[in-house]
């Protein structure tokens, strides 16, 4: 092996490296958003965000206006959306963000991620919820943000009657 072709392995193995910490990085953000929520810290959730992020929620099949859909932008805004979705009070069960499959593309300093989300909660009755999330994320001063937070909700069900028979429950 010549002494180029060894630089140039080494060179495509730190891009390698720089990846996949990247992805992994990617992924404990989406977990710290996550868990963050869960537990009522919001101060905590928008650190996640960038100042100027935007954030989407839709229904499958369906573009109603209401509680569970809308544009936001901006991490003020964002934050009164979360608000509409996420019961207060800190001292009670609310939800247990699950997310799985995580898809995740890096290039450079952007990288989109999907994400699908199933979640157990309620706070004053038991439900299901399951979406996906489409996201972009940003890297600011090494780190990891998220600069497109977009939602497709595809069952927020009472548990007693599941998404059979109740698809999108008002909260």
């Amino acid at each position: 092996m010549t002494q180029q072709s060894l630089e140039k392995r080494i060179t495509a193995l730190e891009a390698k490296i720089r990846m996949l910490e990247d992805i992994e990085a990617i992924r404990s953000l989406m977990w710290s958003y996550t868990y963050f929520l869960d537990y009522g810290d919001y101060d905590k959730v928008m650190d996640c965000f960038i100042d100027d992020a935007r954030m989407e929620i839709r229904i499958r099949g369906s573009l109603e206006k209401g509680l569970h859909v809308g544009k936001y932008e901006g991490k003020k805004a964002i934050l009164e959306g979360v608000y509409k979705v996420t019961p207060q009070g800190k001292d009670r069960f609310t939800a247990s963000h699950l997310i799985e499959n995580p898809v995740i593309t890096v290039d450079g300093q952007k990288a989109k991620g999907i994400f699908y989300l199933f979640s157990p909660g309620g706070a004053e009755r038991a439900i299901w919820a399951h979406g996906r999330y489409d996201m972009e994320f940003v890297k600011v001063v090494g780190k990891w943000k998220i600069s497109f937070f977009g939602f497709l909700w595809n069952f927020l069900t009472p548990y007693d009657e599941g998404w059979a028979k109740t698809l999108m429950m008002q909260m």
